[in-house]
């Protein structure tokens, strides 16, 4: 299967300059970075011979080993000869989103945009507005991105806040539109909590009235007794008074 010689060149560049790290990252080279390397020029390799499909699968791998943003440019260019426009345009989003400031590769960098421009003229866009950061958003019950790009048509959108707001609406979306997800501003009613006692009905949610007659009997006689000898010592001192405190129902359980 042929393949346009713009997107061989622009895989190729990728490649070289992800073997080629600068000086300041020389030494760079952990064991994840280095079968990176080698499932790159794989990729590359099935790439060229028209195997896309397995040419994402070792793209993907390579990138989750080694997250260089550059391997992004390579996956999004067999999605695109996949024909899966969308995927493409987020990889490439994803790419220019994660360069580094300033970029070491101006020419790759102007080539990913050019090629996402056109994409964007052929899909839609869905994005996220006023939402606060780490707001988790889902497409068609997929974990997205924000932006994210997809099909002309009707998507199912689901936001969550940090703080527990959940909006998840249908949206409509043509070629070469954006279309947003507006924040309200309203936050999850949080729910009052109200210590209750509850008292089954029957015979079993009574046995505690036995204990605690039981106690207040003991306490009384102790009292009592108590009394009666504070008097048969001393018949003109005053009873004994004494705090016998709050009984916590909750000890009887």
């Amino acid at each position: 299967m042929p393949l346009p010689h713009a997107w061989l060149a622009l895989i190729a560049l990728a490649a070289l300059s992800f073997h080629a790290p600068s000086l300041a990252h020389a030494d760079d080279d952990s064991s994840e970075k280095a079968q990176a390397r080698l499932l790159l020029a794989q990729g590359n390799s099935l790439f060229e011979k028209g195997d896309l499909k397995g040419a994402l699968v070792v793209f993907r791998a390579a990138y989750a080993l080694y997250p260089s943003p550059k391997l992004l440019v390579n996956a999004a260019a067999a999605e695109r000869e996949l024909g899966d426009l969308p995927g493409a345009a987020n990889d490439l989003r994803r790419f220019l989103d994660e360069l580094p400031d300033p970029p070491d590769d101006p020419f790759l960098v102007d080539k990913a945009r050019t090629d996402l421009r056109a994409l964007e003229r052929r899909l839609g866009r869905i994005a996220l507005s006023g939402w606060p950061p780490r707001t988790t958003v889902e497409v068609d019950g997929k974990v997205a991105r924000d932006p994210f790009y997809v099909r002309s048509g009707e998507h199912r959108v689901r936001a969550r806040s940090p703080s527990g707001a959940d909006v998840e609406r249908d949206l409509s979306v043509s070629a070469g539109e954006s279309v947003e997800l507006p924040y309200d501003g309203r936050e999850p009613a949080r729910p009052l909590v109200e210590r209750t006692r509850t008292v089954s009905s029957g015979k079993k949610s009574l046995w505690w009235v036995g204990v605690v007659v039981g106690g207040v009997v003991l306490v009384g006689a102790g009292i009592g007794l108590a009394v009666g000898l504070t008097f048969t010592n001393n018949a003109n001192k005053q009873p004994v008074k004494g705090d016998l405190g709050t009984i916590n129902f909750s000890d009887f359980k």
